[in-house]
């Protein structure tokens, strides 16, 4: 990949070394490097910019009625993280099939060109660097005259995945919350949505007020009302952003210090990059050892090219980006970026004669220790079990949350135990959903539940034919499901009338909001005698022959309600609604539809694919309903038997 420095190579050698001339010297420091090497990083930072922005572009497109662009998955960022896929397929024993292809595709780069992921297409590292060229960079604010260059904490995030590792065991998940691509869509969902769009939308009201709308759909047709992005809020938006603030801020210590130190992906990838191909070498006859590569080098992967050192020189293949700012800053151009099966690994499989071709700079081991590994797999293990013996957490089917029978998951989740393992926290489905009834847990569902989606009917309901949270979720906590499933099989829980407070059991007054806006006919009304009412209201009921008259009351047909939230968000009782949704009688087991694993990349008809064959496995279900609807719909008479 590289090629000679124009002005370099007629020095005169003198043994093993070269000397080069006055004039050499200054070409050296104008245009040090090569410039295939210049042209490469040209490419890398086109690439950087051109994904972060089909991350963005991707993200707030992300919506209920577009989720794919001419057939790809709008989450492609989600399933190239095949850390998740693993880890989380392993701990729910479920795995998400559609992400094993572009998954399948980071493995293969990785073990191809390293940490290019890294360094070229992850989201997270982009905004690091976008935050250092802001904020820490000569000039900036923070700008700091020599920034850390240890390399001390580089095994950190080996413990980090350790630690991980060690909770899979009991079905906690800690990883997800340092995972990259969860991390940053995270933030983007519950910190950055927000305030963007009421700025963008505010522009378009502005423009309508200018009337540039009119001229936009005058001159083009646009209609520029559509462009309008739904508004979104989010319970505990703060930790996440002090999380993505810290992430940024590390960088004023040490340059992309948390892809150095504390990715776990950037770990798992450091692992498979030990035996990658696009190597890094050294003509150490022509090396000045003036030490930028080791002094500048974005990961800290240079070690030993001092004069004085007594150790072989290094290039830490495991803890490079692929950055190739070492091949554009060096003098002599001396650093070849190569891509070639290493020598060792030749001679490991008795490809070539020992020696034949050059070696790669040789990289430094892993020096965690027998110890340190089994204490990080042990304390993981112990974090895993702790959160799992809380009392908060879930009890099962029966008993569910002690402190919260109201955490109701979106329709498709897994088992409560499974679905816990399997979720990311990514905010997905969160940010996908058209209501924004789903919301991030904190403790409400004890420490394995932070950050999951739970359905709160208060801040919105499940719209009646959306299927989007299933089709978004990359690690399947949520599978896809149609509407049928949800209509027919799926329960999210039952609502619940509180007599108490509900307008017309307790006061004997005409409200029928809660049937009215039922799309399932699952609220039913009754007539029932009430002895506390005066037959005249006009009158007091200490007058004879005046006490007690029928009433219509509200009550829930089990069978027909699948626990929407429709009725409580429409409930006009205040502050407590008088019709509530809890987790009672749910039922999460429905038949998936088939995926493979090239649906991550691109998903033909899958509309059509989810709803096939639907309309024949709730054949039954369906007559059932329809009978039940025509005898107990909201303005059907009483039931034989439900009178007085």
């Amino acid at each position: 990949m590289a090629v000679n420095n124009p002005g370099v190579g007629n020095g005169v050698e003198v043994g093993a070394k070269r000397t080069f001339s006055a004039e050499e010297k200054k070409k050296m420091v104008e245009a040090p490097g090569n410039v295939a090497s210049h042209r490469t990083v040209f490419i890398r930072r086109s690439t950087q910019i051109a994904t972060f922005l089909l991350f963005v572009l991707f993200f707030f497109m992300t919506t209920v009625s577009s989720q794919y662009a001419g057939g790809v998955p709008k989450n492609l960022f989600m399933t190239l993280d095949f850390l998740n896929t693993i880890k989380n397929g392993i701990a729910s024993h479920h795995i998400a099939i559609y992400a094993i292809g572009p998954g399948l595709f980071i493995l293969l780069l990785t073990l191809w060109g390293g940490r290019i992921f890294c360094g070229w297409i992850c989201p997270l590292g982009t905004s690091i660097d976008i935050g250092d060229k802001l904020l820490f960079r000569k000039g900036r604010l923070f700008y700091s005259k020599k920034r850390s260059d240890t390399r001390k904490y580089r095994n950190w995030k080996y413990i980090y995945l350790l630690l991980g590792l060690g909770s899979i065991v009991f079905g906690v998940d800690i990883l997800t919350f340092g995972d990259p691509i969860s991390l940053i869509t995270r933030t983007f969902t519950f910190c950055f949505y927000g305030p963007i769009v009421y700025i963008w939308n505010g522009t378009i009201g502005l423009g309508d007020q200018v009337g540039f709308n009119k001229s936009m759909s005058h001159l083009f047709g646009w209609e520029m009302s559509s462009w309008q992005l739904q508004h979104l809020t989010y319970f505990n938006a703060v930790p996440v952003l002090l999380i993505f603030m810290g992430v940024i801020g590390l960088s004023g210590f040490q340059e992309r210090f948390w892809c150095r130190n504390l990715c776990p992906y950037g770990g798992a990838l450091a692992l498979i990059s030990r035996v990658s191909w696009l190597r890094h070498y050294i003509k150490m006859d022509g090396c000045i050892h003036c030490k930028k590569c080791e002094i500048q080098s974005r990961m800290g992967c240079y070690e030993n090219l001092d004069k004085r050192a007594t150790e072989k020189p290094e290039h830490n293949i495991a803890e490079c980006i692929q950055c190739f700012r070492c091949e554009t800053i060096c003098p002599t151009d001396v650093i070849q970026i190569e891509s070639r099966v290493p020598a060792s690994i030749k001679e490991a499989l008795r490809l070539s004669p020992k020696d034949s071709a050059p070696r790669p700079e040789r990289q430094a081991d892993i020096d965690l220790g027998r110890r340190r590994v089994i204490a990080s797999v042990g304390a993981g293990m112990i974090w895993g079990a702790t959160a799992k013996a809380g009392a908060d957490n879930y009890q099962g089917k029966m008993r569910r949350y002690p402190r919260n029978n109201k955490a109701m998951r979106p329709p498709g989740a897994l088992p409560e135990k499974e679905f816990l393992s399997a979720c990311t926290r990514c905010a997905e489905c969160m940010k996908v959903c058209p209501t924004n009834a789903l919301q991030p847990a904190f403790l409400e569902t004890g420490l394995e539940g932070v950050w999951t989606p739970l359905l709160v009917p208060s801040v919105g309901a499940c719209a009646e034919k959306c299927t989007a949270c299933g089709d978004v979720c990359p690690t399947h906590a949520i599978r896809p499901f149609s509407w049928q499933d949800k209509r027919y099989k799926i329960k999210m829980g039952l609502a619940n009338v509180n007599q108490s407070t509900c307008v017309a059991w307790n006061g004997g007054r005409d409200c029928v909001v809660c049937a009215e806006v039922c799309p399932y006919s699952a609220v039913v009304f009754r007539d029932k005698f009430d002895d506390g009412l005066a037959k005249d209201a006009t009158r007091p009921i200490t007058d004879p022959g005046n006490k007690g008259r029928s009433k219509r009351v509200p009550t829930v047909d089990e069978k027909l309600c699948t626990g929407c939230g429709l009725c409580e968000y429409h409930c006009p009782v205040l502050p407590d609604h008088s019709i509530v949704v809890y987790t009672f009688q749910e039922d999460r087991d429905f038949h998936e539809p088939t995926e493979t694993p090239m649906d991550g990349f691109f998903r033909k008809d899958w509309i059509s694919r989810k709803e096939k064959g639907k309309d024949v496995e709730y054949s039954k279900t369906i007559e059932e309903y329809k009978k039940r609807e025509e005898i107990m719909g909201p303005g059907a008479p009483s039931m034989p038997g439900s009178g007085k």
